[in-house]
């Protein structure tokens, strides 16, 4: 196992995921979702409410958080989304739509394009925020500086909660992960390949240095379908406050879906 890819088996495919909606029939679409850097998937805990009760939620859980704590997290993007791809196998047995934020929206980009390449089947839509189009190549300031840069990287990116940026012991635990996940990101060099062929729908916070509604524009270029950007108030992490705006344009979205 190299200290520079991550893993070098994939675990059984049940661990990747945290279906937090219906299950079997019930479920006519799932929405695999993918968070933050440093992140996990509590973060879309509240979703099946807010979504189609018809929608399965599904969170993909990486290395290195929550249950997966003890596991050591990737480094690199070829061979985390070569193992999340290999774990979504089973699960592609009826649609599916992919969203993923930030770090998310470039982990969920080229899981889709190693599906397409796999000859498996594509999902029905692409939904990202808070990540500038792939070819703009998103700098990470602090992926390789001290851990007093990461911790001022997080001070300036918003929110991360109070209590942990001043729990020295919770951010010992929380840093060698976010370092990872900034590391997947930061090392991913952009390929130039065919654009996706399904819709592709944007959020953008107006006031992200990071992901400027300008830089999420940038996305248009990675498809051949539809493309739609959303932009709402607030700055990188505007997926706290505007939580109800995204899930009903999601919402919207994915009912459309279901009626093609």
């Amino acid at each position: 196992m190299s200290a520079l890819t991550g893993p070098a088996r994939t675990p059984a495919a049940g661990r990747w995921f945290r279906p937090l909606g219906p299950a079997g029939a019930a479920a006519r679409l799932r929405l695999i979702c993918f968070h933050y850097a440093g992140g996990s998937p509590t973060m879309f805990r509240t979703w099946p409410g807010l979504l189609p009760q018809d929608v399965s939620v599904e969170p993909v859980l990486l290395p290195g958080r929550d249950a997966r704590f003890r596991e050591q997290p990737y480094y690199r993007m070829g061979p985390l989304v070569g193992s999340v791809a290999e774990a979504l196998g089973p699960r592609l047995d009826r649609p599916y739509a992919l969203f993923g934020y930030s770090m998310g929206a470039q982990v969920a980009f080229h899981v889709a394009h190693a599906l397409r390449a796999a000859g498996l089947p594509q999902p029905a839509a692409l939904f990202v925020g808070a990540s500038p189009g792939p070819f703009l190549q998103r700098e990470v300031p602090a992926w390789d500086k001290s851990d007093d840069d990461l911790v001022a990287y997080l001070h300036d990116m918003g929110g991360t909660p109070r209590h942990i940026l001043d729990d020295p012991d919770l951010l010992a635990l929380m840093l060698p992960t976010l370092r990872a996940d900034l590391t997947t990101v930061a090392t991913c060099p952009y390929t130039e390949r065919p654009p996706l062929g399904m819709p592709v729908h944007a959020f953008a916070g107006e006031d992200d240095p990071s992901a400027s509604p300008e830089r999420m524009e940038a996305w248009r270029r990675e498809t051949d379908g539809d493309f739609r950007l959303t932009v709402l108030p607030g700055g990188h992490f505007f997926l706290n406050d505007h939580l109800a705006a995204v899930t009903s344009t999601l919402s919207g979205a994915l009912r459309d879906l279901g009626a093609r």
